[in-house]
């Protein structure tokens, strides 16, 4: 691979903070190409990691990450922070933040779909080393019941300790998505404009989940300008999680990682294994997934949530709000089985256990992969008063 390039200009500073501005990039993670919904959830990882570059010796880098994503109708939120210890008694920290709310201007069963968003993070070192980013998005997403595609433009704002002012550069760019059965894959494609210069870039990830295991493949490939000579850049690696329980998994994962061309941070290359623990496994839920039945929190409280289930004798519901222990559900007049009315807003997974022996989806109800290799439906209250 070659030598890889800040993307402002100028090579990447090979000074003492070098190995700093390589594990901020590491234990910040590899970004999503683009935002994903969740059901409400937490995580906390326990990690281990092998940090190289090419001007230092090997970094070992355990560290502490926590994680916490809420979703409502309309938006969407992730927090996430953690800190690293290094050799030597270094340490770094990190946090960012996420905000993405999206509309359907044309109806919510309609094709069309408008984002707009924004994030912040911030990491520092010990030895005094900071960088900072903030960026807000806009993009028009066109969804599909296993196939979907966007575009848009994020504005951006960088800095860090080797910079007197803070850069600020557009990065206009476009994607698509395809699902099917546990198999989903993103292609992305953008271009970095900075100072007058253009970053083209294309990423790839492919996300496969089957029984108790969830892995993950990314590669990307970036050009740079003429003044960055031998400034081209490729990446690739994966991530796999072992469910052993139904909230703990062993995480293993490697590879490269690209250097960042706003904060002037460098790539590299990693191995890490760890735990997480969370309070239950979840799976994604894209926004560009088809669109669910919206239920008003005066429609929860006046009971009239109901499901048909042909022939059922008895009815149970497990979801998110019930840790998954499932509860018997009554009958109205008509024969439909109602869902208690204590629901606060939110976004759900659930499913309907029918007679004692099997688990049931009802009719015309969106669903989702319940990361087990089946199907779980999708319930969500709105946030209306």
């Amino acid at each position: 691979m070659k030598p890889r390039g800040s993307g402002r200009g100028r090579r990447t500073r090979r000074t003492g903070n070098t190995a700093s501005a390589v594990a901020i990039v590491l234990v910040a993670g590899i970004a999503p190409l683009h935002v994903s919904a969740q059901a409400p959830r937490w995580a906390v990882d326990l990690n281990g990691a092998r940090i190289e570059y090419d001007s230092i010796a090997p970094l070992n880098a355990p560290s502490l990450s926590a994680l916490g994503e809420w979703q409502r109708p309309s938006y969407f939120g992730r927090l996430t922070g953690s800190i690293t210890g290094f050799e030597g008694s270094g340490w770094s920290s990190q946090a960012r933040g996420e905000l993405a709310g999206w509309t359907s201007p044309l109806g919510p069963r309609n094709l069309l779909r408008v984002e707009l968003g924004g994030s912040a993070a911030g990491s520092r070192h010990s030895s005094g080393f900071d960088a900072f980013i903030a960026n807000m998005d806009a993009r028009l997403h066109v969804r599909g019941r296993s196939v979907g595609g966007w575009a848009g433009a994020t504005l951006a704002s960088a800095k860090n300790a080797f910079d007197s002012v803070a850069v600020r550069g557009v990065v206009p760019g476009a994607g698509a998505w395809a699902q099917t059965g546990w198999v989903r894959g993103t292609l992305a494609l953008s271009a970095t404009r900075l100072s007058g210069e253009t970053y083209p870039e294309g990423r790839l990830a492919v996300s496969i989940t089957r029984g108790p295991v969830d892995v993950t493949g990314y590669a990307g490939i970036r050009g740079s300008p003429v003044s960055v000579p031998d400034g081209d850049e490729a990446w690739a690696g994966a991530s796999a999680a072992l469910w052993v329980r139904a909230n703990l998994a062993i995480v293993v994962a490697g590879g490269d990682y690209a250097a960042d061309v706003l904060q002037g941070l460098p790539g590299g290359r990693y191995f890490s294994v760890g735990l997480r623990l969370t309070r239950r496994r979840s799976r994604p839920i894209p926004i560009t997934a088809p669109a669910p039945i919206v239920y008003t929190p005066e429609a929860a409280r006046a009971g009239s949530i109901s499901f048909e289930v042909s022939g059922a004798q008895t009815v149970e519901i497990a979801g998110d709000w019930t840790e998954w222990r499932r509860r018997p559900l009554e009958q109205d007049d008509d024969g439909r089985w109602l869902v208690p009315a204590s629901l606060t807003p939110g976004v759900y997974r659930f499913n309907l256990w029918v007679d004692g022996s099997r688990w049931v989806v009802p009719e015309g109800v969106a669903e989702v992969d319940d990361g087990y290799g089946g199907k779980a439906g999708l319930l969500i209250i709105s946030g209306g008063s």
